[in-house]
């Protein structure tokens, strides 16, 4: 039977998409460790399926969070080494399962929960954040929202909320960040609150909204508006990037 307080995190780090979010992974997983969570980090070149099935089968985790690129049927890690796909999620079962990754809330993410998963959290369609310059997103003046938002999530779960709860404090972050951009006057808020939408309507919930990953309640998190200079703004997907000196799309 999963155990409550045992997580098991996939981070992959191979492009410029991965690179970036990895770097705002870290600290909810630093977060994690504080709370007492028992965390196995398989990161870069262990962020493959064959890691993640010896974790899960060493650790029971109750929790399984996975940062990579991804389908309507398929969550990959390094290297877009396939970590499961639709119809082949059997090990997610009774777990909380949340996939930082594009369009994985379409279709692969209910099937996790009708094959026994007890919930799941994720994006059915791709999801989209812009940075002022090549660094953590949590750093960032524009990309900081877009991250705070989405870990919301892990910070809850890991604090003893809800899934549920912790769904509801992510949208309502979401809707913090577009009122706050809705009211600058910064020439790159419009397209800000556009991706930011697009994040907030596309991040999805299914299962059992009661279930937590650990029992013991911990404080609230309390966010802090960080501002910086105007720079290059990159506009990055989980499933593609496009740099704004170039505009070059890569595809991922």
């Amino acid at each position: 039977m999963p155990q409550l307080g045992v997580s098991t995190v996939l981070i992959t780090d191979f492009d410029l998409a991965t690179n970036l979010v990895s770097l705002a992974v870290k600290h909810v997983v630093d977060y994690m460790k504080a709370r007492g969570i028992k965390v196995d980090v398989l990161y870069g070149d262990n962020a493959i399926r064959s890691k993640a099935i010896e974790s899960i089968e060493k650790n029971d985790p109750i929790f399984f969070f996975g940062m990579g690129h991804g389908s309507i049927v398929y969550f990959t890690g390094q290297g877009f080494n396939y970590v499961f796909w639709s119809c082949d999620c059997k090990e997610l079962k009774g777990r909380v399962v949340f996939l930082l990754s594009c369009n994985t809330g379409a279709d692969l993410g209910a099937d996790i929960v009708n094959k026994g998963g007890l919930c799941f959290i994720g994006y059915k369609r791709e999801f989209v954040w812009i940075q002022e310059k090549t660094q953590n997103p949590l750093n960032d003046r524009y990309g900081r929202g877009f991250f705070e938002s989405a870990l919301e999530i892990v910070y809850r779960l890991a604090s003893g909320d809800t899934t549920g709860k912790a769904f509801k404090a992510s949208i309502d972050r979401w809707n913090y960040w577009i009122d706050y951009w809705t009211r600058s006057d910064d020439p790159v808020a419009p397209l800000v609150i556009a991706l930011m939408i697009n994040d907030r309507d596309c991040q999805v919930i299914y299962g059992d909204e009661n279930a937590k990953i650990i029992e013991v309640p911990m404080p609230e998190i309390q966010w802090y508006v960080l501002s910086a200079l105007f720079a290059s703004i990159p506009l990055i997907t989980v499933g593609g990037a496009i740099m704004s000196n170039e505009m070059k799309k890569v595809i991922v």
